[in-house]
């Protein structure tokens, strides 16, 4: 008996029901019919205005399109972004046996429908208007991403903004965040809630937090809680492109709330300040982009289609496309989109 067969005896192969929307950049979507819950997902997925720029120019280049590398904010502002983006969706139902075992699988691809969670929402294919053409970007391979970004100094240049030193105190079971200098009180809250979201809600989070920034285990030899922890957030616009060196904590209008790395300390007494040691993880860097662009609660394999081996053993994948800023063909020009 086949797999598809067998799976489909067994009650484990959804129906789909399949749809096709367009989405544009001032937010406006048609298309065919779709419950609230869908449309409200795929809105916010999508974002507007400046938020969109971003995100479609952050596809653009990690899917190694630019043969050049991308050394200025004017080189990036000129790659044009398309106003209109075309979706073919697929809206899976099945048995309770196969509801189940998605739902531990891949809970957050999933919306509700009259107060019960019964279906899940998969994007099989995205397209772009190019000058009434539409066509999609090459494949997104989250394995390679991240290196198809980080070379290009224009992305990884730092956020310009204003930066604020949030310092928690706990007090009893609440935590009392300062901001220094003053916030402006259009953002202030914005801030406070990243200072918080930052380190955790209640004490064991805030605890756990702490030793993992040590990099120790929590254990009675270290289980000393600190009074007061400080470090740096930056106010900034929104980039021309999703950097993943940026940890976006919360939004603010046209504004982001970013960590700014080299400011983390502790102090054990409220008064006495020690820093934390130094860390880089490459792998939150790939997470933290791809919760940007919203793809952190979706089947990554389903919804881009997406090999993660694809990289070949001199640097190149398949396609010929380039990972490394020295392999980049300095003079192959760039396209306004797929041909």
């Amino acid at each position: 008996m086949g797999e598809a067969k067998r799976r489909k005896q067994l009650g484990l192969m959804p129906e789909v029901e399949n749809r096709e929307v367009i989405l544009y950049r001032d937010g406006r979507m048609e298309g065919d019919a779709l419950p609230e819950a869908v449309r409200s997902r795929l809105a916010a997925w999508a974002e507007t205005g400046v938020r969109w720029d971003a995100r479609y120019r952050t596809t653009f280049i990690g899917t190694g399109i630019p043969r050049e590398l991308l050394k200025t904010e004017a080189e990036l502002m000129d790659i044009p972004v398309p106003d209109r983006m075309r979706l073919r969706l697929g809206l899976l139902s099945g048995s309770a046996a196969w509801l189940a075992r998605e739902l531990e699988e891949n809970p957050d691809a999933f919306f509700e429908e009259d107060g019960e969670t019964r279906r899940q929402l998969n994007i099989r294919a995205t397209e772009y208007d190019y000058n009434g053409s539409w066509a999609a970007l090459p494949e997104f391979e989250p394995d390679s991403t991240l290196r198809y970004l980080m070379q290009h100094p224009a992305v990884t240049a730092d956020a310009e903004g204003e930066d604020f030193v949030a310092t928690l105190r706990r007090s009893g079971g609440d935590v009392q965040v300062t901001l220094e200098p003053e916030a402006p009180a259009e953002h202030r809250e914005a801030l406070e809630r990243a200072a918080l979201t930052l380190l955790g809600e209640g004490d064991e989070a805030w605890l756990e937090d702490h030793h993992a920034l040590l990099d120790e285990d929590l254990s009675e030899e270290n289980e000393g809680s600190p009074a007061a922890r400080r470090f740096t957030l930056r106010l900034t616009p929104v980039p021309l492109v999703l950097s993943p060196t940026v940890q976006v904590l919360e939004r603010s209008g046209d504004m982001d709330v970013v960590f700014w790395p080299g400011a983390e300390a502790y102090s054990m007494d409220g008064e006495s300040w020690r820093a934390y040691p130094e860390q880089v993880d490459r792998d939150a860097q790939l997470q933290a982009l791809l919760a940007q662009m919203g793809l952190d609660g979706m089947n990554l394999e389903d919804l881009l289609g997406a090999p993660l081996d694809a990289e070949g053993e001199d640097g190149e994948l398949e396609d010929g496309r380039t990972i490394d800023a020295e392999v980049v063909e300095p003079d192959g020009g760039q396209r306004d989109g797929p041909a």
